[in-house]
């Protein structure tokens, strides 16, 4: 069944709700940062929007006025600015990505459990856990209706904001409200992105300029495998690029292809280059066509003044982008996507440095494996063949094993193709010799004979592969 986007007139809450009973409420809600801080208790847990949608605003007050609530527990998913209060002894943080703020703070306070999940699963979460005592997300001004809009992040906030207020009549909902926030549409069936203000038990206002999140110039080697990567990117393909400097920054080498679909976990600066190149139709996805769709965005001023009120872009709930169910309804779903490191079996890491917890599996393995249930759909990984790190050391990022106690982001039998500056190889149905013999093509040079040893000591039958026929040519593209 393909399901077509068509964009209806939003629903409204009550027909002949007036502006002016709307504004009305708005205002009845309207608190200061401190009185909505002075209304949390010691013991209260407290649920933060995701991404965009965090209440930077809100965190940097309770910062200021909250030191004195002991315990006081945090969901954050990450802390993407103002995360500074973490690092307040009387805070407990629950967390499923990592990012700086909660690194620092389960280093120096020791106070952030993370909890591995799917970015999907928080719609299961929101129903199998205890309600929070409040929920805050960040939303842009009301409109004529009432209607406030989740603007840059509908993620699990979206669901969560209709089932507590439903189904938690102890949980207190919160919207911050940032005057630079652009409104974002959605779809219908989703609730158009945004909730009416007879939802909002409080509303508190931000006039802080958003936060940018620039990527760098990429540099050679960055530019060699995003080049690899494109060249594994079909015309008529349905695309997803993920968190990082060269999935983000890949758009730019598209722009020959045509007739590309977007369907994304993340909308970033690198799909507005390759729509505004001409390259995307969204005509034959399968699913939501005739729309981009992605479930928050990240970039700097110039990505959101694109999305702000754009009818071709629909911001959708996780559990509407994300699963592996929604993916395989997709065609030619190409999902790119970073890694930190990979073992000779194919085992991908893109959340662990080694033992410690770098960020979080998000959405990394379910567009992984559902990228390859889509009909003629693949996966890409791309990864720098070495780093250089802090003390001045090169170190490959194929590695023969990994050590002890890491944490798998991809297991072997769920990667596919196989990115680095030397090249592009297909892992997929390959056994563990010609993967491991694939994987060292592709590792620099440098390392490659270490690699070489260090698999035939650890019980690799390369002798063997001269009796075997080598993989055909539709499993390599080399640089």
């Amino acid at each position: 069944m393909i399901l077509i986007c068509v964009r209806l007139r939003p629903s409204v809450v009550t027909a002949s709700f007036e502006m002016s009973t709307a504004t009305e409420l708005y205002r009845s809600r309207l608190v200061s940062y401190e009185e909505l801080i002075s209304k949390i208790k010691s013991g209260n847990s407290i649920a933060f929007g995701t991404w965009m949608g965090q209440p930077h605003g809100a965190m940097r007050a309770l910062a200021k006025f909250g030191r004195k609530l002991d315990p006081l527990y945090v969901t954050t998913a990450p802390a993407s600015a103002a995360g500074e209060f973490l690092n307040q002894p009387n805070i407990v943080c629950f967390s499923g990505f990592l990012g700086p703020f909660e690194r620092a703070a389960r280093r120096d306070q020791r106070n952030v459990f993370y909890t591995p999940t799917h970015y999907s699963d928080a719609y299961q979460t929101i129903r199998a856990n205890p309600p929070p005592d409040f929920l805050i997300v960040r939303a842009a001004p009301m409109d004529e209706r009432g209607f406030l809009n989740l603007s840059l992040a509908s993620s699990w906030t979206n669901d969560a904001l209709r089932w507590w207020f439903r189904n938690s009549p102890e949980t207190t909902i919160v919207l911050e409200v940032n005057s630079h926030t652009p409104r974002v549409c959605g779809l219908e069936q989703f609730g158009n992105n945004e909730i009416h203000i007879s939802q909002v038990h409080f509303v508190v206002e931000d006039s802080t300029p958003l936060i940018a999140y620039s990527l760098p110039e990429p540099n050679e080697v960055e530019r060699a495998i995003a080049a690899n990567v494109a060249g594994l990117v079909e015309d008529g393909a349905t695309i997803q690029l993920g968190i990082g400097s060269i999935p983000m920054g890949i758009g730019r080498l598209l722009s020959a292809r045509k007739n590309l679909g977007i369907h994304s976990e993340l909308f970033c600066q690198s799909h507005v280059d390759i729509i505004e190149a001409g390259s995307v139709t969204n005509a034959n996805k399968g699913l939501y066509d005739g729309v981009s769709v992605a479930t928050f965005a990240l970039g700097e001023e110039k990505l959101y003044r694109w999305l702000a009120d754009n009818q071709s872009f629909a911001m959708l709930p996780v559990e509407a982008v994300n699963p592996v169910p929604v993916l395989a309804r997709l065609r030619q779903m190409t999902s790119i996507n970073g890694i930190l490191n990979i073992d000779l079996s194919g085992q991908a890491c893109a959340h662990c440095l080694g033992t410690q917890t770098y960020s979080g599996v998000g959405g990394a393995f379910e567009f992984a494996f559902g990228a390859q249930q889509s009909p003629g759909g693949k996966s890409i990984v791309c990864l720098a063949s070495k780093t250089r790190l802090k003390d001045g050391r090169e170190v490959s990022n194929i590695l023969p094993r990994h050590e002890a106690g890491t944490r798998i982001t991809l297991p072997e039998h769920c990667v596919d193709w196989v990115v680095t500056e030397y090249g592009a190889v297909r892992l997929k149905l390959m056994n563990l010799e010609w993967r491991a013999r694939s994987l060292i093509e592709i590792a620099h040079p440098q390392f490659r004979d270490e690699l070489t040893r260090a698999a035939i000591e650890n019980g690799l039958n390369f002798s063997g592969l001269s009796r075997l026929r080598r993989p055909s040519a539709q499993y390599y593209s080399k640089a």
